[in-house]
């Protein structure tokens, strides 16, 4: 891959605490603003945990051994779980070491909310 940097997994680590302390930031403030930059973040999520089970679908099924190879790197492993993304393996880190809290995203957006 030319041009971007690649994150190493302690960088990826500090983003990803970064994230989740603008997200709670964003929980924590009220108005339309930032619900409607709440909606973003949870749509943003839902349509990339689609991508992810598209993708693990087509890999598992072109190579089984390229589907485990994927469900074994911390990060990928994490974001199938965050998303729900069944990919038959488990995270190769120890338990409790999740980068990601899996409630970050799991807010619904406006668009899948029923009106009151």
């Amino acid at each position: 891959m030319t041009g971007r940097q690649r994150l190493d997994e302690r960088t990826v680590a500090g983003r990803l605490e970064l994230l989740e302390e603008l997200l709670s930031g964003l929980e924590t403030t009220s108005g339309p603003t930032a619900e409607r930059a709440l909606d973003a973040v949870a749509t943003l999520a839902e349509v990339y945990g689609e991508a992810f089970a598209r993708v693990m679908e087509r890999v598992t099924a072109a190579s089984p051994e390229l589907g485990a190879a994927l469900a074994d790197d911390v990060l990928l492993a994490h974001l199938f779980v965050l998303h729900g993304v069944s990919t038959g393996e488990a995270p190769a880190s120890e338990p409790g070491s999740a980068f990601i809290p899996l409630d970050t995203l799991s807010r619904r957006p406006a668009t899948s909310r029923a009106a009151p």
